[in-house]
C-alpha cells in the first residue's frame, strides 16, 4: 500500500500538470482552398477555439490590405504558431505544399490533410503529389488521410485537426514552456 507521503506527492504532481495544461496555449494555422474548403477551415477554427486554442486562417484573420501569401508567410515562420494545418484540396494548396515542405522552419511544423486516395499509403497513383506526400510522410510523419463517407472509417478533417491539437497542446504542456528545459524527450 502507497504511503500517505507518495499519494501527496502524486496528487501535487497532478495539480500541477493540470495547472500548466491550463496554463499552455496553442496557436494552429488553417490553410487550404477556397469554397468549401473556407467553410470548413472556419468550421475546424470555432472547435479549436471552443477549447480555448487560438486557430488563425490568413484570408479572414487579417486585414484585406495583407494579400494573404503574404499574411502566410508571417504566420509561418512566426515562433509562436505550433502547428500549421494544410488540407490539400487543389493544385494551389499542393503549390503551398511544395513550398512549405522545403522550408526548414516550416515544414516541422506542417500537418497535411489528404483525401483518401491521394495518400502515399493507401493509394497506387504513381504521381508527383503522391510522390512529395510520401517524401513528407517519411521526413516529418505529418499526412493524414480526412473525410469521411468512405469504406474504411476515415476521420474528418475537423475531428482529427481537433484530436491532434489537444494532443499537441497536452505534449507542450508536458514538456515544458518554450525556453525551458524538456523534461520528457521523445
Amino acid at each position: 500500500m502507497p504511503s500517505p507521503n507518495a499519494i501527496g506527492r502524486f496528487r501535487a504532481a497532478r495539480r500541477a500538470l493540470e495547472d500548466r495544461l491550463g496554463e499552455t496555449s496553442l496557436v494552429a494555422v488553417l490553410l487550404g482552398a477556397e469554397g468549401r474548403g473556407l467553410a470548413e477551415r472556419a468550421e475546424i477554427a470555432r472547435a479549436l477555439r471552443a477549447r480555448g486554442m487560438i486557430a488563425l486562417i490568413p484570408e479572414a484573420d487579417f486585414p484585406s490590405g495583407i494579400g494573404p501569401s503574404l499574411a502566410e508567410r508571417i504566420m509561418l515562420t512566426s515562433r509562436d504558431v505550433d502547428l500549421v494545418f494544410l488540407n490539400v484540396q487543389s493544385w494551389g494548396t499542393a503549390t503551398e505544399l511544395g513550398q512549405f515542405h522545403a522550408d526548414p522552419e516550416i515544414a516541422p511544423k506542417l500537418r497535411i490533410l489528404v483525401a483518401p486516395e491521394y495518400h502515399p499509403v493507401h493509394s497506387t497513383d504513381s504521381g508527383y503529389l503522391r510522390d512529395l506526400y510520401l517524401t513528407h510522410l517519411v521526413a516529418y510523419g505529418h499526412v493524414y488521410p480526412v473525410d469521411g463517407g468512405r469504406q474504411a472509417p476515415i476521420p474528418s478533417a475537423v475531428s482529427l485537426v481537433a484530436m491532434l491539437s489537444e494532443r499537441h497542446r497536452q505534449w507542450k504542456a508536458i514538456r515544458g514552456h518554450r525556453g525551458t528545459k524538456a523534461r520528457y524527450t521523445t
